[in-house]
């Protein structure tokens, strides 16, 4: 971080060093009687221009390789003899099931794996997913329909392309219903 700022303020000064004698230059030029007030404002609006300029371009970087991260982020499932590789957006759920981890992905295909939960829990990225109970943790895209039901709880309904009979809906407790619409939104 420290790097960024010290970026920042250098392209600043460089800018400071060339804007005053170019207005100096121009006003010799223009046979003018620029006071100093308004080179001081001009140099502050510049200033002030180019360092949010900067800045709009750094978040759009940063932006950029949060996104890249996101989409090729993978997770290593060894189901038996079997090494899957998986990427996060063909993972739907995971969810356990008589002390046995499975998951499924979009396209309904059911893995088994040798991680519990918690193990998972600390693996994947919490942007995507997200742990609605004991037993199950589903990705964002999974999701069709949140439904509101009785003291406060929820429902998750899962996109029809994900034909699982065991988890056709998942319930969200009221005491998790706040982290759970933070997170979805």
């Amino acid at each position: 971080m420290g790097t960024i700022v010290n970026f920042i303020l250098s392209t600043l000064g460089y800018i400071a060093i060339m804007y005053i004698p170019a207005n100096i230059i121009i006003d010799i030029i223009a046979d003018g009687q620029t006071e100093f007030y308004y080179l001081l404002i001009g140099l502050l609006l510049s200033l002030l221009t180019c360092s949010i300029f900067i800045c709009l371009l750094y978040a759009q970087d940063i932006y950029n390789l949060y996104q890249l991260s996101i989409k090729k982020a993978e997770i290593t499932i060894e189901s038996g003899a079997k090494m899957t590789k998986l990427t996060y957006e063909n993972i739907a759920v995971f969810y356990s099931e008589n002390k046995i981890v499975y998951t499924i992905q979009n396209d309904g295909t059911t893995l088994n794996t040798n991680f519990t939960l918690n193990e998972l829990e600390e693996k994947i990225n919490d942007q995507l997913f997200f742990r609605a109970n004991r037993q199950i943790i589903i990705h964002k895209d999974a999701i069709y329909v949140i439904q509101k039901v009785e003291n406060g709880k929820l429902r998750i309904l899962l996109k029809a392309s994900i034909g699982n009979d065991t988890i056709t809906e998942i319930n969200i407790s009221r005491y998790k219903r706040k982290a759970f619409i933070d997170w979805y939104q």
